[in-house]
């Protein structure tokens, strides 16, 4: 049945749905339907789309404007208004031309020969996790340094700035941040961003200061790849090994097989839900009809990627996580049409060679409770682990 009733006019649920969002989606989810009317703690209200099609149709459709969505009173998880020159803000073709300035650095090319490097550095954590018999914290000790080194030395971000570049990208991504602490945190980012690239002007910072709007772009670029280069990659790999290791089963499937850990990644990647709610919002520029609900001109849209790996017409028992379900599993995790992740390939490469060097180094690797349920943290729009605790015996 079409329904035709504004946004405004129809009951709302609470989201995100609950106040702990641990690796287990929300029952809630299943519940809302295709589309359903929600409403965010700002009290904005939007349609929350959760079908698999109807998630890829909303990523592709250019009628869907995130720069539209980048307003104070539009349904969105972040309090923040992003500057008009951030990528995570534009439709094309403004956002095409400042795709096209990263690209290059994420080429297959490129990716392919840091995996070396990447390979030498998750060996190194394993090494400093010390040795078998103690209780070590895995996010801690090597999935947060594993994904903040990796994207640091894809941009040549020296060590003395890291520390501050990880804070600021905290400070940024917080749901309680006020509108106030945001700017102050973007500003003190976008100085630092310059403070680096005087150092070492190389790849993306030798192009701060060329113009004064390429110079906003530029710096924005930067904050956008640092945030997401370090966060997305470092919540699903913990929250990846944790789904490994809750059920040993599954951890020792891939010490036994790790020809399946390609396959492995791209499951875990529908399975895990990275995000506390859906993606970037988008506003409809005209009116839509999605699926059962007519979208008018201006309601605001939530696209849930991460439920969308959870619909059964799409998955066999969705809610199972299964290592060999196939290296072409159809998820959205990366997004989908003109914002799809440039940073796919890295994501892939780190997850990949991460679990080979734990799976041959760690063989023995389990939960430190076979209890635990996980310690997540709070306030934060991604699903993140506080700790993860682990120890190992010998194989």
């Amino acid at each position: 049945m079409t329904t035709e009733e504004s946004l405004t006019a129809c009951p709302a649920q609470r989201y995100p749905f609950g106040d702990v969002h641990t690796l287990d989606l929300e029952p809630d989810y299943r519940r809302a339907g295709p589309v359903a009317a929600v409403e965010l703690p700002s009290g904005a209200r939007g349609w929350l789309v959760t079908d698999h099609a109807l998630v890829r149709q909303v990523l592709a459709d250019p009628r869907f404007s995130r720069e539209q969505a980048n307003r104070a009173q539009v349904a969105r998880l972040s309090t923040e208004v992003l500057p008009t020159a951030a990528i995570l803000a534009s439709d094309p073709p403004r956002h095409t031309r400042l795709r096209l300035l990263i690209a290059p650095l994420f080429s297959p090319r490129r990716i392919a020969a840091m995996a070396p490097a990447i390979s030498v550095l998750a060996h190194r954590l394993v090494d400093d996790l010390g040795t078998t018999g103690r209780r070590v914290d895995l996010v801690a000790g090597f999935t947060d340094p594993f994904a903040a080194v990796v994207v640091c030395e894809l941009f040549d971000v020296a060590e003395q700035f890291r520390e501050r570049v990880f804070a600021l990208g905290d400070a940024l991504t917080a749901r309680d941040a006020t509108a106030e602490s945001q700017a102050e945190a973007r500003a003190e980012f976008e100085s630092l961003t310059r403070a680096i690239a005087a150092q070492n002007p190389t790849g993306l910072f030798g192009r701060v200061g060329e113009s004064p709007e390429l110079d906003e772009e530029v710096a924005n670029l930067i904050i956008a790849c640092l945030i997401g280069g370090r966060g997305s990659p470092a919540v699903f790999l913990s929250s990846a090994l944790f789904a490994l290791l809750r059920d040993p089963r599954l951890y020792r499937s891939l010490v036994a097989r790790p020809e399946l850990i390609p396959a492995a990644v791209e499951e875990l990647l529908r399975f895990v839900p990275v995000g506390v709610g859906g993606g970037f919002t988008r506003v409809a520029t005209d009116d839509v009809q999605l699926g059962p609900v007519l979208v008018r001109a201006g309601e605001a849209v939530i696209p849930a990627m991460h439920a969308a790996g959870r619909d059964p017409l799409v998955f066999a028992d969705p809610d199972t996580l299964v290592l060999d379900r196939g290296s072409r599993v159809a998820h959205l995790a990366f997004g989908h049409g003109t914002h799809y992740c440039v940073g796919a390939g890295l994501a892939r490469l780190e997850a990949r060679i991460a679990l080979e060097v734990l799976v041959t180094r760690l063989p023995g690797l389990r939960l430190a409770d076979l209890a635990d349920t996980g310690s997540w943290r709070r306030g934060r729009v991604v699903r993140s682990l506080e700790r993860l605790e682990v120890t190992w015996t010998p194989a």
